[in-house]
C-alpha cells in the first residue's frame, strides 16, 4: 500500500470496520508511515475532544427545517394508515385532507411523542455526523493535499482550466484552507488546489458566482494574512 490512507479508512481501522485482510496491510501501512501516523493521532484527539465537550444547541433554523421535514414524514404515513396506499396513489392526496381538524379536542403531542424513535434516532445521528466533520476538517484533518503544479499568473486561465481537468478537486468544506480562502473571496467556494506561483506555496480557489466560474490565486494562508492576488474567469 503505497498510498495514505484516508480519514475514513483510519477512523474505520481505529473502531475495527474494516475487513481482515485490508485491516492488516492498514496496520502496515501506518507502522511505517510518519504522515498517517499523524493524522491517526489527530483523529484520536479530535474523537476526545467530541467525547468530553458537551453538545452545542442545534441552531434554530435547523430545528425548525427539521421539525418540518419530520412532520411532513408523520403527515405522509398518517394519510396511508386512514386511506391506504392504493387510495393515496390513486389520487387520495388530491383532496388535501386537512389533518388540524381531526381530534382537535384532544391534547397535543409533541414531536418525540408522535415520531417513531428510530425516525429521531436517524436526525440526531446526522447532526451529530455533521459536527464531527466540522471539528476534524477544522483540526487539519480535511486540508487540500499538496500537488506539484505551478501556475503562471499570465496564464491563470488555462493552468487553472488544465488542474481542474487533472485533479478530482473538492471545496474541503471549513478546513484551514476554506477558511482561508473564504475571507478574502467571493462566491461559492467550489474547489481548491494547493500550487506553487512564482516559487512560493499558495492556494488556487474556485468559485461560482452568478452563474459564471473563476479561479482566483490566494497567498499568505500559512501566515494567517491571506490576500487575494489575480484572478480569471472561466469558461463554462
Amino acid at each position: 500500500m503505497s498510498e495514505h490512507l484516508s480519514v475514513d479508512e483510519l477512523a474505520d481501522a481505529a473502531e475495527g470496520l474494516l475487513d481482515p485482510a485490508r485491516a492488516a496491510a492498514a496496520d502496515a501501512h501506518v507502522a511505517q508511515c510518519p504522515a498517517c501516523q499523524s493524522a491517526a493521532a489527530d483523529l484520536r484527539r479530535v474523537t476526545e475532544l467530541l467525547a468530553a465537550d458537551p453538545a452545542p444547541p442545534m441552531p434554530a433554523g435547523v430545528t425548525s427545517r427539521l421539525d418540518s421535514v419530520l412532520a411532513g414524514e408523520s403527515e405522509r404515513r398518517t394519510l396511508t394508515g386512514l386511506l391506504g396506499d392504493r387510495a393515496l396513489r390513486s389520487g387520495a392526496r388530491q383532496l388535501k385532507p386537512n389533518l388540524g381538524s381531526f381530534g382537535a379536542d384532544l391534547p397535543k403531542r409533541t414531536l418525540r411523542q408522535l415520531l417513531p424513535p428510530v425516525l429521531v434516532s436517524a436526525a440526531v445521528a446526522a447532526v451529530v455526523g455533521f459536527g464531527g466533520y466540522v471539528v476534524s476538517a477544522r483540526a487539519g484533518l480535511n486540508e487540500p493535499p499538496t500537488t506539484a503544479s505551478v501556475v503562471d499568473p499570465q496564464r491563470l486561465g488555462s493552468d487553472a482550466r488544465s488542474i481542474e481537468l487533472s485533479h478530482e478537486l473538492s471545496p474541503h468544506l471549513f478546513s484551514q484552507a476554506w477558511q482561508c480562502a473564504h475571507t478574502v473571496t467571493r462566491g461559492r467556494i467550489t474547489g481548491l488546489a494547493s500550487v506553487t506561483v512564482d516559487g512560493v506555496a499558495a492556494l488556487l480557489v474556485y468559485t461560482r458566482q452568478d452563474g459564471a466560474s473563476y479561479a482566483t490565486i490566494v497567498s499568505g494562508c500559512a501566515l494567517d494574512s491571506p490576500s487575494a492576488g489575480p484572478s480569471a474567469m472561466l469558461p463554462g
